[in-house]
């Protein structure tokens, strides 16, 4: 992705913020996870969206000040003793280049460089920060820690989310994130095509698990989120990552699974029987289930509700498991059928959603029905990535088999 992408959402970005106004966004740091051990970093993906930069301890700062647009980088400076043991550190030429940004600091100096601001005479009368706001356990990282900086050295600032407008501009993916996406997808279609065919009874999930991620690495991807392959009973259960099962013979594997492309995400379902052959039961099962994602599919439109769509499949559904004999009342579909048909997909694996839950145009969804029957041992998900344009719902996942009968020929 070039430059001028990420530019042209830092302007987006800043049509919508209140004049006078500053706005911070960290890249984010590894956590430590040991003594001598930190957790893999993962780029703050605001940071990345509005500066294309996947790198540790840096800053981006934002201002509007009577109408007038100015935007500093902050990153670390060239430390040799840190690159003789760690890696090569960004330049200040390769963060022009990167992000479009002409001005850049040293990342030490950015809260002296901060406080001079909030005390000078073009000061902002609110500083965006941002946060999800959802979770009570919502880690105390340098969002709130700027926050908490600023209440008791500024209190006249006004602090401000920025989660609605990073949201808004998000939500709505450009073709060039289109690409992204796809290309993500090819490396999920790939790597599948290498599990079916040495999928078979007898091996373990987690050696599914090393089938699909050792793909990914061969083409310079990893996994998008944690790889669920839950076979037999453990299908059942919609996040199920401990992969510790021999695959029975008759039974199906449940894989829940993604790649990355440039830090966007594929998020892909697949069903399959371990020894490459449904049970007519299983057949049964499964093209209701297909026969869902088609419905969702076709309620799926520019200002339609997410509700709304999950409720048709919920309808439909219910004629199915009557058909199977499993329910007689349409209120006891969720016991077989407990989860939404879909998510936002972007930068994030469950990307920023809108409050309303209202479909808008280019948006990206995930669309992923599921039956779940545990006295049966059964579990079948079938998920695809689609693409909400105001000329339809564009599939851009159609390459990976999902039929019984493509499923069947493929592994046999």
């Amino acid at each position: 992705m070039k430059s001028g992408f990420f530019k042209n959402n830092r302007v987006k970005f800043a049509e919508k913020m209140v004049d006078n106004s500053s706005a911070v966004f960290f890249s984010g740091k590894a956590p430590r996870q040991s003594a001598d051990q930190e957790y893999d970093f993962s780029v703050d993906r605001n940071f990345f969206y509005l500066t294309g930069i996947d790198k540790e301890n840096m800053v981006l700062v934002i201002n509007k000040i009577f109408g007038k647009v100015t935007e500093q980088l902050y990153i670390p400076p060239v430390d040799e003793f840190y690159e003789k043991w760690f890696g090569i550190l960004l330049r200040k030429e390769e963060a022009i280049e990167m992000s479009d940004i002409k001005s850049i600091e040293n990342r030490d100096n950015f809260l002296t460089d901060f406080a001079k601001r909030l005390s000078s005479s073009d000061r902002p009368d609110n500083v965006y920060i941002f946060s999800y706001i959802t979770d009570k356990d919502e880690a105390y990282d340098n969002y709130r820690s700027l926050a908490h900086w600023m209440r008791n050295q500024y209190p006249t600032i006004n602090i401000m989310n920025s989660l609605d407008i990073v949201t808004e501009l998000r939500s709505s993916k450009t073709e060039e994130e289109v690409n992204e996406i796809q290309t993500a997808l090819r490396y999920t279609k790939e790597a599948l095509e290498f599990v079916m065919k040495n999928l078979k009874p007898g091996r373990y999930e987690y050696q599914v698990k090393a089938d699909f991620e050792y793909q990914l690495m061969l083409r310079g991807s990893k996994p998008s989120f944690k790889t669920i392959g839950a076979s037999g009973k453990n299908a059942v259960i919609l996040h199920y990552v401990d992969l510790l099962e021999k695959i029975k013979d008759g039974s199906m594997i449940l894989l829940d699974l993604g790649a990355l492309s440039n830090n966007y995400a594929s998020d892909i379902s697949r069903t399959y029987p371990a020894n490459g052959k449904f049970t007519p039961r299983q057949k049964d099962i499964y093209n209701i289930v297909l026969e869902a994602q088609d419905v969702a599919i076709d309620a799926m439109h520019v200002g339609a509700s997410e509700v709304v769509v999950n409720d048709a499949v919920k309808s439909h559904f219910a004629k199915g498991l009557k058909t199977l004999k499993l329910i007689k009342d349409e209120s006891d579909v969720a016991k077989y059928y407990y989860h939404g048909i879909g998510h936002p997909l972007g930068l994030d694996v469950h990307d920023l959603r809108r409050r309303d839950k209202i479909m808008q145009e280019n948006n990206v969804y995930t669309v992923e029905p599921g039956l779940y029957i545990k006295e049966e041992g059964i579990g079948i998900r079938i998920e695809d990535d689609v693409w909400v344009t105001k000329n339809g719902v564009i599939n851009l996942s159609p390459d990976i088999i999902k039929t019984t009968n493509d499923i069947e020929n493929f592994m046999n």
